[in-house]
């Protein structure tokens, strides 16, 4: 099974004024270059069996725009267990709930959440890998994942992501 995680792209900042956190929208810097990075993955990345999002807008947005890039035909679905505040565990819970055997699953969240579960799936410290905005991973697990199964695949940043497109 391969896990692609996925962090929201560029939003409105935390704590402008007239915006509740879990409302906060993409920007229209991060939806162009979300677009763009979202472009650049549809290059190497078949569409996923499944594309789910944390509820907050900027990630439910974020996700859109991948299910465009990569012409999903799934239906987008959210996960509570992908805000930023969700532990590994019990992220891992719901990938165990939904995987088959040759799955593909793109997980669309936030920081630190998406660290920490990567570190969690590939058996690291938790300050191994950091996510910028709009940046992706790809990890491959056995159908069943616990910590230190994953193996790390590659690993962009938003702005690779634009180069490849």
């Amino acid at each position: 099974m391969i896990i692609y995680l996925v962090r929201h792209a560029i939003a409105v900042e935390h704590g402008t004024p007239g915006f509740a956190d879990d409302e906060r929208p993409l920007t229209e810097e991060g939806i162009d270059r979300m677009q763009r990075g979202a472009r650049g993955l549809a290059r190497f990345v078949d569409p996923p069996e499944l594309i789910v999002s944390s509820p907050l807008l900027r990630a439910r947005q974020t996700a859109e725009i991948l299910a465009v890039a990569l012409q999903s035909r799934h239906a987008l679905t959210e996960w509570t267990v992908l805000t930023p505040d969700a532990t590994p565990t019990q992220t891992m819970t719901h990938v165990n709930k939904h995987a088959s055997e040759n799955s593909t699953m793109m997980l669309v969240g936030h920081e630190p959440h998406l660290s920490a579960l990567a570190a969690t799936l590939l058996g690291a410290s938790a300050d191994a890998i950091a996510f910028k905005k709009g940046g992706a991973c790809a990890i491959e697990c056995p159908i069943k994942v616990a910590r230190g199964t994953g193996k790390l695949l590659w690993l962009l940043t938003p702005k690779q992501l634009r180069q490849l497109a």
